[in-house]
């Protein structure tokens, strides 16, 4: 099945940072092509790679100039 495969390959990059993919995953979870449950792991898999990028240094930035947003 199609939406499985898109499905799986956007779980890998949720958990690489792509938020793109976090919102395919919630358009397949509205199309009834994802459960509950992918979705909320989607969700952690994002929040847990924000919490791992997470840096003085990165703030820092992020607090000079809107360009260096990472959340």
């Amino acid at each position: 099945m199609v939406e499985e495969w898109k499905l799986i390959r956007n779980m890998i990059a949720v958990r690489s940072g792509h938020d793109g993919s976090l919102e395919k995953i919630r358009q397949l979870y509205g199309y009834g092509f994802a459960t509950k449950d992918d979705y909320t792991k989607a969700l952690q898999a994002y929040q847990s790679y924000l919490v791992e990028i997470k840096s003085s240094q990165r703030d820092e930035a992020a607090a000079y100039d809107d360009h260096y947003l990472y959340y």
